[in-house]
């Protein structure tokens, strides 16, 4: 039996569809939705009267608002479609496949009945974006204060006898895209702005938003006023406010077709045989006679958008991707570059145009200097067409040894689509002087303009030297059950051992450099902290011969007379909260690595003296 039904509806929605006209129709805001979500139903007409609209009996659902009458024109360049309709607001009393029965109406003075339509209620709340909302928050746009009440009333506003409402509106109001160019590069920046132009007063809204595919979409700022432009458009003069400028960047070749935007203008009409020519101009009109509902879409725009042409076959540059028109330059971030310090070297990139696509530059460093991978930041101006942008590439890098260190000339590849050209900027070699360095400039691992990461972080160190003294408590109550009782004999050891230490000659001191030179911080800083721990001090047992246990004593001995010593033992701190708290940051580990080699070459040297 249930099979039957089916078959039944099915076959009712059919015969329905085919029965009656397509002029009078039924439509839903969505034909799936959830149990509590809100639909709109819309029984409409076009290009024809509606007279005498019946509603049909919702037995499966609930009447939230309505009917709610509305009739609009909507002029699409030369076509016009004059649409009548009558709205609702629905919810469902229960969960499945649903009918919304036709509406009844005289239309043309004939009687017809809309087309049903199925909608299939889920069993959860909501499905999508269906949950609706009022239909008051349609999206709004800056026309909504174009025209205030103290505006003077036009000839336009009034109708007399034997005018029509839709013809005073015909020719007066429109929507029009104007595009910078019609021809363009992939990647070439060019400038879509959508006007509204008007010769009557309207209450006005944008309905619907273009929505662009194929391309990357900058928005124009500094055009949010509602200030008026006078424009003649075809002989006559309009009003014209800009709806939406934006600077769009196609991705790819071929037919670019802009999208259309859809304004929602209300135009009210007044008597004008019971008003007088001084009330045109100095009076109140009194109340309308009349409201038009006029829905206005741009014409379609299409662009279209050509492949760049081959890079000259004599040219060993690499192209960026950019095009446009711009300037590159490199330098560095400070005056004095120094030794065991993290410097910054500086590529930037300042012009007009596209500079989306653009990746660092490959940079030949000189011997004796590490680099790692660099920074970028962008700056643009959104105000000015094509868009003023800045890219800088920020390269850290440290050098071993002081020196004039050489930097080669960088080049950087544009094409310029108004030379219809690819030109190639090379920047001016770059000389560095490295000076030595008297000591590591340590940063603070806390950011001064993030008050909740401080916070964070603070505690994470709180919490790990609380853990850290317990341990250490422990650590050292069970070093004095071990210990014999012979304290002075155990000071008087120490002492010997303080004045005079046999390093280990066959220790390879390089070998642990460049092992540490090696470590990589990345994320994961645990690894990283417990493999330069583990270095440091596999390093200080091989060099000075004694035991595991005793590398803790050893160095606790010479902090008072030996600053390399006072370093270790302050990086071995550090190592043991990075192995376990992610406290420093990437760069900060980079110092600490540098720090690590500083202490190994001052304690070999200090071996040779």
């Amino acid at each position: 039996m249930k099979v039957l039904n089916r078959y039944f509806i099915v076959l009712l929605l059919l015969i329905s569809n085919l029965s009656f006209a397509q002029s009078f129709v039924t439509k839903v805001s969505a034909k799936t939705i959830g149990k509590k979500d809100v639909i709109q139903i819309e029984y409409s007409a076009e290009n024809a009267t509606l007279d005498q609209f019946i509603l049909p009996k919702l037995n499966t659902w609930n009447l939230i608002s309505g009917p709610n009458f509305s009739s609009s024109t909507i002029q699409t360049g030369k076509l016009v479609k004059q649409q009548t309709s009558y709205s609702i607001m629905v919810q469902p009393k229960t969960t499945g496949k649903l009918i919304i029965p036709g509406a009844t109406a005289l239309i043309d003075n004939k009687p017809q009945r809309s087309n049903p339509v199925l909608v299939e209620v889920k069993n959860v709340d909501h499905v999508g974006n269906n949950q609706a909302a009022p239909q008051s928050n349609l999206q709004g746009s800056i026309l909504d204060k174009l025209h205030a009440g103290d505006e003077q009333y036009d000839n336009s506003q009034f109708l007399r006898k034997g005018e029509n409402a839709r013809d005073k509106i015909k020719g007066n109001i429109l929507v029009k895209l104007d595009v910078n160019k019609l021809s363009c590069y992939v990647g070439e920046p060019i400038l879509a702005s959508y006007k509204l132009c008007t010769r009557v007063r309207s209450q006005s809204r944008v309905v619907k938003q273009p929505m662009f595919n194929g391309c990357t979409v900058i928005e124009m700022t500094g055009n949010q006023d509602p200030v008026a432009q006078r424009e003649v458009i075809n002989g006559k003069s309009y009003n014209v406010y800009v709806i939406r400028k934006v600077q769009l960047f196609p991705l790819q070749e071929g037919k670019l077709v802009l999208p259309q935007v859809s304004v929602e203008n209300k135009v009210t009409f007044y008597d004008a045989s019971r008003t007088n020519y001084r009330d045109l101009y100095y009076n109140s009109p009194g109340l309308p006679v009349e409201e038009q509902t006029v829905t206005l879409l741009n014409a379609p725009v299409t662009v279209d958008v050509k492949t760049l042409p081959p890079m000259p076959a004599v040219s060993s540059s690499i192209f960026s991707g950019a095009v446009g028109k711009f300037d590159a330059e490199i330098s560095t971030d400070h005056k004095s570059l120094e030794t065991n310090n993290t410097n910054q070297l500086l590529f930037t990139i300042i012009g007009e145009g596209n500079l989306q696509q653009v990746k660092a530059p490959a940079i030949s460093w000189p011997a004796g200097i590490e680099a790692f991978d660099p920074a970028e930041q962008d700056q643009d101006d959104k105000t000015h067409f094509p868009m003023m942008v800045r890219k800088a590439f920020s390269f850290p890098f440290v050098a071993n040894k002081k020196g004039i260190y050489t930097i080669p000339p960088v080049s950087f590849t544009y094409f310029d689509p108004n030379a219809n050209r690819y030109i190639t900027k090379v920047t001016r070699p770059l000389k560095l002087n490295i000076v030595k360095g008297s000591k590591i400039n340590f940063r603070a691992f806390t950011k001064t303009n993030d008050a909740g990461d401080f916070e964070n972080r603070l505690y994470i160190i709180l919490g790990a030297a609380f853990v850290a003294i317990i341990i250490g408590v422990v650590w050292l109550n069970e070093k004095h059950k071990a210990k014999p009782v012979a304290v002075a004999a155990a000071k008087e050891a120490k002492e010997i051992k303080a004045v005079k230490e046999e390093p280990k000659e066959s220790t390879d001191t390089s070998r642990y450099i460049y092992a540490i030179k090696d470590l990589q911080p990345d994320s994961n800083s645990a690894a990283f902290y417990k493999e330069l721990y583990k270095y440091l001090n596999t390093y200080i047992r091989e060099k000075y011969n004694i035991a595991p246990a005793n590398v803790p004593d050893f160095i606790n001995d010479r902090l008072k007379y030996n600053f390399a010593f006072d370093q270790l033992n302050s990086l071995l701190q550090n190592c043991s909260l990075g192995m376990y708290t992610p406290v420093f940051t990437i760069e900060e580990a980079m110092e600490h690595r540098l720090l690590a080699i500083e202490i190994l070459n001052r304690l070999e040297k200090e071996t040779e003296v």
